[in-house]
C-alpha cells in the first residue's frame, strides 16, 4: 500500500463576490471593506508561494504554500487543502489547524459584516472530511486505515480504474488512474457530499437544541411577574436563530442543485457518476425533510412568541394602570391636604402630606417588588395549537 496524497475540507454557502474578494486577498493583501495593513496581518503567516484564479462552471481558485500544502477554493464555498501523506495522524491535525485558524479565519475575517451565526450552531461540532488517495491497497489494508480513523465505512464503489471506499467523516480512492484533472473534480464532489451531509447534521441537532428551549418554556404552566421579561427576550432570541438556520437551509438547496447538475461534467466514471446521482438525490431528499421540519419548529416558535408577547405587554399595561391609580390617590391626598391650611397649621399639613407620600411609595414598593416576586402568570392553559400553512 502506498499512500499518495491527503485532503481536507470545509465548506459554508458563498458566491462568486466572495470568491474574488478572497483572491484579492490572498494574492495582493487587498480589501474592498478593510485596509491593507489589516489584511496583510491576516495573510502574512499563511505565506502563499503561488496562485491563480481558474474560471470554470464552478469558478475556483488555487496555488500553493511554502509549507507545501496546496488549496482550492471554488466560489460556492468549498475549501480544500492537501498535501502530500507522510504521517497521517500528524497530517491530519496539521491540516485540521491550518484550515480553521488561517483560511477559515481569513474568511471569517473577510466577511465578518454579513450576519452573525447563531451561538447555538458554533456550538454545535464542525467536523472536517478528509479524503485519502492510495495505490495499491488491498481490502484489508484500506480496512485498517477506516480502523486507525475509528470510521465505519458504507459505502466500497468499484471503478473503471480503481475503487472508493467512503465512510462518514472519511474517503478513501484507491487505484484512481486518472487525468490530474478528472482526479480533482472527482475529489471535490466526493469531499462536497461529505461535507454536505456533515452540515444538515448539524441542523439536525441545531433543531433538537432550540426545540427543547422552545418546550422547557412552554413546558412550564406557571412563571413568575419578574420573570416574564427575561422570558420574552428568550424566546425572540430564540425565533432570530431559527430565522436563521430555515435561510441557511434554502441557501443549500440552491448550491447542491448546482453541484447535481455538474456531476456528469465532472465525474466520468459511470459507476461513481451514478453513485453520485442517487447519494445527491438522497441528501434533496433529507434536505427537504429538514426544511419541513424546521418551518414547524418555526411555527412553534411564533405561536410562543405570540403568547409571551401578549403576556408581556398585558402584564406591562396593568402595571402602569396600577401606577396610574396610585398616582391618582397621592394626588387626591395632596389635595386635602393643601384644603386643609386655612384650618390647619402649615406644619400639620407638610406632615400630612409627607404621609401619604410615603404611604404611596411603600404601596409601589410592596406590589412591585416584593408581591411581584410570588405573583405567578399563567403560560398555558392548555396546548396551543401550531399554525395551519395556508
Amino acid at each position: 500500500m502506498i499512500f499518495q496524497n491527503i485532503y481536507i475540507s470545509s465548506w459554508g454557502p458563498s458566491t462568486t463576490l466572495h470568491l474574488k474578494e478572497y483572491y484579492r486577498a490572498l494574492a495582493f493583501w487587498e480589501s474592498a471593506y478593510f485596509k491593507r495593513k489589516e489584511v496583510k496581518a491576516w495573510v502574512k503567516d499563511m505565506e502563499l508561494e503561488e496562485i491563480h484564479y481558474v474560471p470554470e462552471a464552478i469558478n475556483v481558485i488555487g496555488g500553493r504554500f511554502v509549507n507545501q500544502l496546496f488549496f482550492r477554493v471554488s466560489e460556492d464555498g468549498m475549501l480544500i487543502i492537501g498535501q502530500e501523506v507522510k504521517e497521517i495522524k500528524k497530517d491530519v491535525q496539521r491540516m485540521e489547524q491550518f484550515l480553521t485558524k488561517k483560511m477559515n479565519q481569513l474568511w471569517a475575517n473577510l466577511f465578518s459584516r454579513g450576519a452573525a451565526l447563531p451561538k447555538v450552531f458554533e456550538e454545535i461540532e464542525s467536523r472536517h472530511p478528509v479524503l485519502i488517495t492510495l495505490r495499491d491497497a488491498s481490502h484489508d489494508d484500506l480496512a485498517g486505515v477506516f480502523r486507525e480513523f475509528d470510521v465505519i465505512p458504507h459505502k466500497k464503489i468499484h471503478l473503471e480504474k480503481g475503487e472508493v471506499w467512503i465512510g462518514e467523516t472519511l474517503v478513501l480512492v484507491n487505484n484512481a488512474d486518472y487525468k490530474k484533472e478528472e482526479t480533482d473534480k472527482m475529489i471535490e464532489q466526493l469531499l462536497f457530499a461529505r461535507v454536505y451531509e456533515i452540515q444538515l447534521e448539524r441542523f439536525v441537532k441545531g433543531y433538537e437544541v432550540l426545540w427543547n428551549k422552545v418546550s422547557s418554556i412552554r413546558d412550564q404552566k406557571f412563571i413568575q411577574q419578574t420573570k416574564l421579561a427575561r422570558v420574552h427576550d428568550h424566546i425572540f432570541n430564540i425565533q432570530r436563530q431559527v430565522n436563521f438556520f430555515k435561510a441557511r437551509l434554502n441557501q443549500m438547496q440552491h448550491f447542491l442543485e448546482w453541484r447535481g447538475n455538474l456531476i456528469d461534467e465532472y465525474v466520468n466514471d459511470p459507476e461513481l457518476n451514478r453513485t453520485f446521482k442517487r447519494f445527491f438525490m438522497s441528501l434533496n431528499s433529507s434536505q427537504k425533510y429538514l426544511q419541513e421540519l424546521w418551518g414547524m419548529l418555526s411555527n412553534y416558535v411564533h405561536s410562543t412568541v405570540s403568547l409571551i408577547g401578549f403576556l408581556y405587554s398585558d402584564t406591562e399595561r396593568k402595571n402602569i394602570a396600577t401606577l396610574q391609580k396610585m398616582f391618582l390617590i397621592s394626588t387626591v391626598a395632596a389635595i386635602i391636604g393643601l384644603g386643609g391650611l386655612a384650618i390647619v397649621d402649615v406644619q400639620r399639613v407638610l406632615i400630612f402630606g409627607g404621609l401619604a407620600i410615603a404611604l404611596s411609595t411603600f404601596v409601589h414598593f410592596v406590589l412591585f417588588k416584593v408581591l411581584a416576586k410570588y405573583k405567578r402568570i399563567t403560560l398555558f392553559k392548555k396546548d396551543i395549537d401550531l399554525e395551519e400553512e395556508k
